[in-house]
């Protein structure tokens, strides 16, 4: 009986073993870019390291690393080496679906090109402004999260069979991995650093503008005197601000200039700077305003206004001069109880818009243990989660649960808006002045 002997089939070693040599090296190169890529944090920098590693690592002719433009969706180069990669770099965007790298970025499937000229995607365009000639391609996309960022591309195989193999595809899908990672790492940190810099800006800023706010309140017999300013960002528009005058009257001036940030600050600085030498050269209220109404239209951009009331107040008579640019009324509050001060029919339109508009005043006489409070729309305009208003009457309550306390008034609206739009949070600047007499 014939046994059954298996055949002998020869083995070559070699070829396995030089196969995983090759594995081995392929392993190591991509150790060697993740290190690499983790080693740096500067976007730049990351890009460089990585694209100069990768075309040393595939003995490429030239490598490319394209973003997508978050406003257009075009692909930019970021990075392009070899020879011709500066012309490159300059000569056009990549829509996405447009040539090689932009039908990679859009489907998100890797591409292994023997010929990039025979693929119906490939565009020579570049090639015919450049004098180059693209034969071999890898193309593959940068994803994270499931969004394609762009695409890495290694071009032209500097070594027989000059084409790329399967396995070097799958070595540059993980660097493309890796990469896509370690661009929206350095992106966040990016992030975080203009922010931290934003952040110490704003700060500084808070500070710039806290030294045009009053550092102590006025000292006058039988008055007392309260005020809170409250941006809703690091800094705001809104102000207040009190001027000693030559007559032994006190000014008195609240606004509001429009918008809220940096601009809106630069713009109260300003504008404190000018009442401190207006309010001297024009002491009534309403010339006051008037020339200070021209002066903001002379400079006014991008639409700035301000809204402004200004008291005069004289301490030896209990006199209140007040002319209003726009503004929300004080609060008058007195044995009567609580009520707007002024007539809305002489209230003047805000500041900075119409370079010939007029301005009233009026003058009242302030009775003993009376209150004036003054306040920008901050205050009123507060929503909660409903989107309701904090409101007038809510302010008129305050006021009149302690009509005489300059302290309690401020601090009664503050804490009660804050307890309105707890939630929500306040959108706008917040400011408060209150005196009494007494």
């Amino acid at each position: 009986m014939k046994k059954n002997i298996p055949e002998f089939v020869p083995t070559d070693h070699s070829t396995d073993l030089k196969s995983c040599i090759n594995k081995v090296e392929r392993l190591s190169n991509c150790i060697e870019i993740a290190n690499l890529i983790n080693s740096e944090l500067s976007i730049g920098k990351l890009l460089s390291n990585v694209m100069t590693a990768t075309q040393k690592v595939f003995l490429a002719e030239s490598a490319s690393l394209l973003l997508v433009d978050e406003k257009t969706g075009d692909l930019t180069f970021q990075i392009a080496l070899g020879e011709v990669g500066d012309d490159i770099k300059e000569l056009y965007r990549l829509k996405k679906g447009k040539g090689i790298a932009g039908l990679v970025a859009e489907t998100g499937i890797p591409l292994n090109l023997e010929d990039a000229y025979e693929h119906p995607n490939f565009s020579c365009e570049a090639d015919r402004k450049t004098g180059y000639r693209t034969r071999a391609m890898l193309c593959v996309p940068l994803k994270i999260k499931g969004e394609i960022i762009g695409v890495i591309q290694v071009i032209n195989k500097q070594t027989p069979p000059f084409a790329f193999t399967s396995e070097e595809l799958e070595m540059l899908m993980t660097i493309g991995s890796s990469a896509a990672v370690a661009i929206d790492t350095a992106r966040l940190h990016r992030i975080i650093l203009q922010r931290k810099t934003l952040e110490r800006d704003l700060k500084l800023a808070r500070e710039v503008q806290e030294s045009f706010l009053p550092k102590d309140l006025p000292v006058i017999k039988n008055c007392r005197f309260a005020a809170v300013n409250q941006p809703a960002l690091e800094i705001g528009g809104d102000f207040y601000n009190f001027f000693n005058l030559p007559s032994g009257k006190l000014g008195i001036v609240l606004g509001d200039v429009s918008g809220k940030g940096i601009s809106a600050s630069l713009g109260m600085a300003r504008l404190t700077s000018d009442l401190q030498y207006y309010t001297l050269v024009y002491p009534e209220p309403r010339d006051l305003l008037t020339r200070i109404n021209q002066v903001l239209c002379g400079r006014a951009k991008r639409g700035m206004f301000v809204t402004l009331i200004y008291l005069l107040l004289d301490p030896q008579k209990n006199r209140l001069q007040m002319a209003n640019a726009g503004h929300l009324p004080p609060v008058y509050c007195d044995q009567n109880g609580p009520r707007l001060l002024g007539d809305e029919g002489k209230k003047g339109p805000p500041l900075g818009i119409l370079p010939d508009a007029e301005y009233h005043e009026e003058t009242f006489d302030l009775e003993g243990n009376a209150s004036v409070t003054l306040f920008t729309d901050g205050v009123i305009e507060a929503k909660n989660t409903l989107s309701e208003l904090f409101g007038l009457n809510r302010v008129l309550k305050v006021i009149k649960s302690g009509p005489n306390d300059p302290e309690s008034i401020c601090l009664g609206i503050t804490n009660a808006v804050d307890r309105f739009a707890d939630t929500e949070g306040r959108s706008d600047d917040l400011t408060l002045l209150t005196f009494s007499i007494h």
